[in-house]
């Protein structure tokens, strides 16, 4: 799986243009084939921080989502960030859920 984390810092008289490019870009990347989720995600202490978060399922998928027009729009906007902007790709190979929180949880009690 391959994670891609974007965060820009939108100029305040620009925040919700960048939030409306980014809610377009959204709706249309989930049902993409490989997508397996697509968020946009606002910080809650520093509202013009927002955060574009998306796993495919392969790098193929996450690569021709990156070459798209679609995604090409959102260009724009990212070199207009107020701090340099901060991009994450990952290469996840395994992905735990709610047995490894509880696994994680459970050792810590066990040394206490």
């Amino acid at each position: 799986m391959i994670q891609a984390f974007l965060r820009i810092v939108a100029p305040s008289d620009k925040l919700q243009e960048v939030l409306d490019v980014l809610r377009c870009l959204k709706g249309p990347t989930e049902v993409s084939k490989g997508c397996r989720v697509c968020r946009v995600l606002q910080d809650a202490e520093e509202e013009d921080s927002l955060t574009y978060l998306v796993q495919w399922e392969t790098r193929d998928d996450a690569e021709e989502h990156f070459r798209s027009e679609r995604f090409r729009r959102l260009l724009p906007y990212i070199e207009m960030s107020v701090e340099p902007p901060e991009v994450e790709i990952s290469d996840i190979d395994r992905v735990g859920g709610m047995e490894f929180l509880v696994t994680a949880i459970g050792a810590a009690q066990g040394s206490l």
